[in-house]
């Protein structure tokens, strides 16, 4: 089975239109090498009105790690930041290319504890969910801490065996609210022939 990589963008853009409201709309802009800053602020004033979260939006892992990824910032940091990046080479382990996509989000002030992990890969016998209350930039090995939801051709998660097999950690409180997004978000991986999903964080 082929599979081919999207960028975030891509990504939340989907997600927003088949989510069906089971979570928040994702606010975020697309910059390339032939994106005019000051006509974007101009189309989306939310951007001087917000403070943002700025970062590649080239299938590169692990950008915290990186250093790739500048947060809590006004509009007037984000142009530098990007101007100072974007056309320029940068060698990633042994890759070597240009930065020429980013992604600009509002800044949404939370707690380390409030950021979840979640991800939904295919395989032969079906899919796999895996889930970890403290997801973020120091995950870590999800494959040996995360838990897992094994899931058959044709079967469908419920709400029951997300809640006891998943979210054993998360807050009685939080627990319906995260196991419907979890439940839709596996609705729409499914409908739109996805091979591979991951949200880090989910908050």
């Amino acid at each position: 089975m082929s599979a081919k990589a999207i960028s975030e963008a891509s990504g939340k853009r989907l997600l927003n239109n088949f989510l069906n409201g089971t979570a928040e709309v994702s606010h975020y802009v697309s910059v390339d090498e032939s994106t005019s800053l000051d006509s974007l602020v101009a189309q989306h004033p939310w951007l001087k009105q917000q403070r943002l979260v700025v970062k590649p939006d080239q299938l590169i892992k692990r950008r915290g790690k990186l250093g790739l990824i500048l947060v809590n910032a006004d509009i007037d940091a984000v142009k530098n930041w990007i101007s100072e990046r974007i056309s320029k080479n940068i060698q990633i382990g042994r890759s070597n290319g240009k930065l020429r996509n980013f992604i600009i989000e509002p800044f949404v002030p939370h707690k380390s504890e409030e950021e979840y992990y979640v991800c939904i890969h295919s395989h032969r016998n079906g899919d796999t969910i895996l889930f970890h209350h403290e997801g973020g930039v120091e995950i870590g090995d999800v494959d040996s801490k995360a838990l897992k939801l094994e899931i058959e051709v044709d079967e469908t998660p419920d709400y029951n065996k997300i809640k006891t097999q998943l979210l054993k950690n998360v807050p009685e409180v939080k627990k319906d609210l995260v196991c419907k997004f979890i439940a839709q978000l596996y609705k729409v991986y499914v409908d739109l022939y996805f091979t591979y999903l991951e949200i880090n964080p989910l908050g």
